[in-house]
């Protein structure tokens, strides 16, 4: 054991040492003020030459907020206040010092900016004893006994360096990919950061972390590469077999990578569906339409499909274009087959009309109506029985841009492991072993699902660290190949052993993606201070939040969501080594998040062992050993309380509406509970002039129609519901007595819960326009939570939201 720590200690050591030299991150630490000449002393002859040599560089940290019209332009901020002139500092530091009454016998400007005395929302950037704090603490003394100043001047602390920027961000991805940019292919990858993220990890410090990494791949198929050429394929091959387009060795659902599978569609169905849209001709914009309705990415990559009276040999796979969740299936010999199979996308991708957005792989999709979807397109399937799909009685979503995919009954029916083969010849095992998972908990309710290119910067899946973040199968668990014709069930372990031979390469590729720039207007001096604040404001100080459990860490945002700015990525007091820029680890208590509590609550410690016993994407394999890689919350694997993951933050703007269920529209009401909105709606795109009224829109995507850069988030409109016989199911005082119903129903078991809607087939278009309304009194999607953001003020709100742009 103490060997393995003390390779674990080397290897932190070599990051730290390989960070600090890497341009990016590199440099001294930001908030203690250490720098290369600390402790040798001074050589100045003067205060003014002191200060101009040692302190000043630090007045410009100051000056970020500290100057009028800044985020310290507040009554208790102007007993010290800086100016954009840089040569009026050191009267500006003595006439605060004066303020604020010189040293009594410690000024209370070093108590501040230590953290001696709070509140100070730009945290501690001179800690007791750094050279920072001993240069200004010479200066003030100075002030005081000028007789003295050269003396101590000479026992200085001497000069700090340059501080490092406030903003830069690596835009998620794993660090592999940022390491191999311009590197030969032979170039061997260093440790991967993840692997530090072990108990004791970052004990003490800014940045908290309670979920640690464990290493799962060891019993599946490939390894993970071992250089950049390697990477670079592997990404390659899992870019083909994931974003689809028709590529010739992509997966698409339930058959993997084989040509053939149960859920494919014929295009001459797909054709048709304008039909049921109750449209009396197909209409010319038919491709845009699917989009819309169904709330799709529509990319401009070629996706082709035959449309009507087309051969897709004929016509290179025809000259429609399918959206991002479809693609057409091809052949052995790579012919088009006219056939259509799915993609993840239609959760998991969505799209953004602005310059050099467009279509974003693996954002999460909070414009989808899944069910919709069920019901409409995947029902058309042609075998083994058309419309089956339809009959099921599960509902994915109640709610246009949520997903509830990952019911953990439905994947225990899909994906049993020993079970599963039993029930290939006798489903009746099938069965009753979903009559025991459905009646074992209540359902999780619909999510809004996490980002992908954030997979590198994390140790856990699922926001409530449902499985560890080395689980390679859930990544492919809908592309497993359980389908194949012409039986409903293939081959279980042949499909276990596809699964773990081809798992790999579809993971390098979601730890390839970047979150997309920002594409408006971003206030840099804001930002900076928004950098400030959100990696060092505590939001309980002075007996802010005082009714709310303190999280570990140092209160502020970072402490949860990791570090990201330079400045303090390279700070010992936030984080153990710089490779863990970006990272975020942390379970947080619902006690302390305080959000709605249904997904964290549905897998309880029964379900939980039944799936980790039986479930072959839950690693069932490594159930009781070392590394136990099953569903992490079973109280034999975890002493946390049940809570939900704080996001690692990249693109944080892209992914909006927020929290795990979607329940808030823009980061604008996430930090400010008093606004957010009890039922609301986005706003749709405009629909053609001789459509309106006829076709059923998605929300609108366009960022500069639609898209608030002051609140982040998509523009919405709150709907003032008011209770009685004519809306039943809608108050925005407080849930109905119908929604009461629904909402015990919903939470009895998870079975109960696909009963209280109706199916999307049996909608008018009335109905489903209703679906893009959020109620934050149905079940699993209460807005509450995030409350300790009421220590914020605006000016505050508005600096971070800044910076979280920069992202």
């Amino acid at each position: 054991m103490q060997a393995v720590m003390k390779a674990r200690l080397t290897v932190l050591a070599l990051l730290s040492l390989l960070a600090a030299c890497s341009g990016n991150y590199g440099g001294g630490a930001a908030g203690s003020g250490n720098g290369s000449n600390d402790g040798v002393g001074s050589q100045a002859r003067s205060m003014e030459e002191f200060f101009g040599q040692s302190v000043q560089p630090q007045m410009d940290f100051c000056r970020t907020c500290h100057v009028p019209g800044s985020i310290a332009d507040v009554e208790n901020g102007h007993d010290f206040m800086l100016s954009a002139n840089r040569t009026q500092d050191l009267a500006n530091l003595k006439a605060s010092w004066e303020r604020l009454g010189r040293n009594n016998p410690t000024s209370r400007l070093l108590l501040m900016s230590s953290g001696q005395e709070t509140p100070h929302a730009g945290g501690a950037p001179w800690p007791q004893g750094s050279a920072a704090y001993r240069n200004v603490d010479i200066v003030l003394k100075c002030f005081a006994d000028p007789a003295g100043c050269l003396a101590r001047i000479a026992g200085g602390a001497g000069g700090t360096g340059p501080l490092l920027p406030l903003l830069g961000s690596s835009h998620a991805g794993h660090a592999w990919f940022e390491f191999c940019e311009g590197q030969p292919d032979d170039a061997p990858l260093p440790a991967d950061p993840r692997t530090l993220i072990q108990p004791g990890v970052n004990a003490g410090k800014a940045v908290h972390f309670n979920f640690h990494w464990k290493s799962c791949t060891q019993a599946d198929g490939p390894a993970y590469p071992v250089n950049c050429g390697e990477l670079r394929q592997r990404q390659a091959h899992g870019a083909t077999m994931m974003r689809g387009n028709g590529a010739i060795g992509q997966n698409t659902f339930f058959a993997g990578d084989h040509p053939e599978g149960l859920w494919q569609l014929p295009a001459a169905k797909y054709n048709t569906l304008w039909q049921g849209w109750g449209l009396d001709s197909r209409p010319a914009n038919f491709d845009q339409l699917v989009a819309e309705r169904y709330g799709l990415g529509m990319g401009t990559e070629r996706n082709p499909y035959p449309r009507p009276g087309e051969d897709p040999q004929a016509s290179n796979g025809g000259s429609g274009q399918l959206p991002t969740a479809m693609t057409q299936v091809r052949g052995a010999n790579g012919e088009w087959t006219g056939r259509l199979g799915f993609k993840c996308h239609v959760c998991h991708s969505d799209q953004i009309d602005a310059p050099g957005v467009g279509v974003i792989y693996g954002s999460g999709n909070g414009t989808s109506d899944f069910d919709l979807f069920l019901d409409e397109v995947i029902a058309q399937v042609d075998r083994p029985i058309p419309g089956l799909v339809r009959a099921l009685p599960f509902t994915f979503n109640k709610v246009r841009g949520s997903s509830n995919a990952l019911q953990l009954q439905i994947i225990a029916l899909l994906f049993p492991d020993d079970l599963g083969v039993a029930a290939a010849s006798d489903p009746l095992t099938t069965i009753l072993l979903g009559v025991q998972f459905f009646g074992f908990s209540p359902n999780s309710g619909e999510i809004n699902p996490p980002a992908w290119w954030n997979l590198g910067r994390k140790p856990s899946k699922f926001f409530n660290g449902l499985l560890a973040g080395d689980n390679l199968r859930s990544g492919s668990a809908f592309d497993i190949p359980i389908g194949r014709p012409p039986a409903m069930w293939a081959d279980i372990p042949a499909a276990k052993q596809w699964t773990k031979d081809n798992s790999m390469d579809p993971e390098i590729w979601y730890l390839s993606l970047r979150s997309p720039q920002y594409p408006g207007a971003i206030d840099t001096a804001q930002a900076e201070q928004g950098a400030i604040l959100f990696h060092s404001k505590d939001l309980w100080a002075a007996g802010s939040n005082a009714d709310i459990p303190r999280p570990q860490g140092n209160g502020s945002c970072a402490g949860c969501h990791g570090a990201y700015s330079p400045r303090f990525v390279n700070d010992p007091a936030y984080l153990d080594t710089p490779a863990l820029a970006g990272t975020a680890g942390y379970i947080v208590p619902l006690e302390t998040i305080g959000t709605d509590p249904h997904y964290a609550d549905a897998v309880n410690d029964q379900l939980a062992e039944m799936i980790s016993g039986n479930i072959f994407v839950a690693y069932n394999d490594t159930y009781g050993q070392d590394p136990d890689c099953t569903i992490q919350t079973r109280k034999a694997l975890s002493d946390r309380a049940p809570g939900y993951l704080a996001m690692p933050l990249h693109g944080v703007w892209a992914t909006a509406p927020y929290f795990h269920n979607g329940s808030v529209p823009d980061l604008w009401s996430l930090l400010k509970p008093a606004d957010r909105p009890v039922i609301w709606s986005r706003v749709s795109a405009p629909a053609a002039p001789e459509q309106e009224g006829e076709v059923v829109m998605g929300f609108d995507r366009n960022f500069a129609r639609a898209y608030d850069p002051q609140k982040l988030g998509w523009r919405y409109t709150a709907i003032d519901c008011r209770g009685g016989l004519l809306n039943p199911d809608c108050d925005v005082d407080g849930p109905t007595p119908l929604q009461q119903m629904e909402n015990a129903f919903a939470a009895g078991s998870g079975l109960s819960y696909n009963f209280t809607t109706a199916p999307s087939m049996f909608m008018s278009q009335a109905q489903v326009e209703k679906r893009k309304i959020y109620n934050t009194w149905d079940y699993a999607r209460s807005n509450r939570g995030h409350e300790f953001t009421q220590a914020l003020s605006d000016p505050e709100r508005r600096a971070i939201i800044e910076y979280l742009k920069t992202l």
